[in-house]
């Protein structure tokens, strides 16, 4: 995913963290703030105050405070004014003494980055942001879903399931729509959420942000009517859209538990927890090296209580919120994958069937006209009747007609000849979809 910024100007924010005024509101001591100050001045060199202050994401005004603890304890001594502008800010040095302190700091761990922000915090933020806030009206997913072709019915069944927050299953022959449905879902949240760098529980550190999942945004330079506030958001969060995390066959269980990186001192966030406040897309469900029952066991209890529960390495447990909608995406019959008791938790399943034939002449049709191919009545005729009609075990798929239409253009642009469909352009992107069949 791309990491730039966004700008999202119609989306609004709930529950802005505030700024820490003093140490004491970051909830995190003097000590552990100068050690993480001084290993970012050891490994960047920097020596102006600000500069320090944009690499921990806290105001000058405590990072000041900082500095002159450090002074204090002889870490850190005065370089003097950049030039002769006495209003320019005074340069700091590390002292012969500060560089061991930071060489011992980066020993414990390497996180040089933005100050993390305790788990007493990140939980309040959770819940203060939850997914359950936001409630699609049928109009609004109606207009969401526009560009994909799917029945009333289906539709009827979707926008509860999201508003209720809860577990998702959405089952159905292969190609026909599920993961566009959930890749929509993400477009339908219209909420902006607060999501911070990186977290700290006790002394370890766990690493949140995560630019391949998280999308950040720009609000613009005056924000919108929730953001002219008087009030500063802390800037050891990032302004993200609702997280959208997707795993397929990949998944192993150890990715939903807190894995320690013996070479850096530092924790990775899990995937449900970088799913806070969004939506955990498990794709191709049942595919995965662990069965569907011992993956839908793990994640029993956080479905139902609403609560995780997490372990450092140490043995020292952690609950945190579960506010994650976690959708399930399979080619399976539910059953053949799980028992009752399994079943009964995903509290949503929906069948995502085949297009019947006026929606798939819908489909065939909105494909063509993206690619500005003309369809007459005689090659869809040919479609239907010469081609579908002749094959009865070649039943409609939603995906066939975007498959279709990419074939015939592939074959088109190869012979030089301006995008078409005639019948025999059409049967040779025909044997092309058959031959999986």
């Amino acid at each position: 995913m791309n990491a730039s910024a966004q700008v999202w100007p119609e989306r609004k924010t709930i529950a802005m963290p505030k700024a820490p005024r003093t140490i004491a509101e970051t909830g995190l001591t003097e000590g552990f703030l100068v050690d993480l100050m001084l290993k970012i001045v050891f490994r960047q060199g920097l020596e102006l105050p600000s500069q320090i202050a944009g690499e921990l994401r806290l105001s000058l005004r405590l990072v000041e405070q900082l500095v002159e603890l450090a002074k204090e304890k002889q870490l850190l001594f005065l370089l003097g004014q950049p030039g002769a502008n006495m209003a320019a800010e005074m340069r700091y040095q590390l002292t012969d003494k500060g560089r061991q302190w930071a060489e011992q700091a980066l020993a414990q761990n390497s996180w040089t980055g933005a100050a993390p922000v305790p788990i007493e915090q990140f939980n309040a933020q959770t819940i203060a942001q939850s997914v359950k806030q936001e409630q699609l009206s049928e109009s609004a997913l109606k207009q969401i879903f526009t560009d994909l072709i799917l029945p009333d019915s289906l539709l009827n069944l979707v926008g509860p399931a999201v508003n209720s927050g809860q577990s998702i299953l959405l089952y159905g022959p292969p190609g026909n729509g599920k993961s566009s449905i959930s890749d929509a879902m993400k477009t339908a949240f219209q909420h902006l959420v607060y999501l911070p760098h990186a977290i700290i529980i006790g002394q370890e550190i766990v690493v949140f942000y995560d630019t391949a999942i998280h999308e950040p945004v720009q609000m613009g330079q005056h924000g919108d009517g929730g953001l002219r506030r008087q009030v500063i958001a802390d800037p050891r969060y990032v302004l993200c859209t609702r997280p959208h995390v997707v795993v397929g066959g990949e998944l192993t269980l150890e990715k939903f538990d807190l894995v320690r990186n013996p070479a850096s001192g530092l924790y990775d966030a899990p995937l449900q927890l970088k799913a806070a406040g969004g939506i955990l897309v498990v794709d191709d469900f049942g595919r995965q090296k662990q069965s569907p029952q011992a993956l839908i066991n793990r994640l029993i209890i956080p479905l139902e209580a609403s609560l995780d529960h997490l372990v450092l390495e140490t043995g020292r447990k952690i609950e945190v919120p579960f506010d994650t909608l976690v959708l399930f995406a399979t080619n399976y019959e539910p059953r053949s994958l799980m028992d009752e008791a399994g079943l009964r938790r995903l509290r949503h399943k929906i069948l995502v069937d085949r297009p019947d034939r006026r929606s798939f002449v819908k489909i065939f049709l909105r494909a063509a006209e993206r690619q500005g191919m003309n369809v007459g009545e005689d090659i869809m005729a040919f479609l239907l009747f010469d081609l579908y009609g002749t094959h009865p075990n070649v039943r409609f798929n939603a995906f066939h007609g975007r498959f279709l239409i990419d074939q015939s253009k592939a074959i088109c642009q190869y012979r030089g000849v301006e995008p078409q469909l005639t019948p025999e352009i059409l049967t040779q992107a025909w044997q092309n979809l058959i031959a999986s069949h």
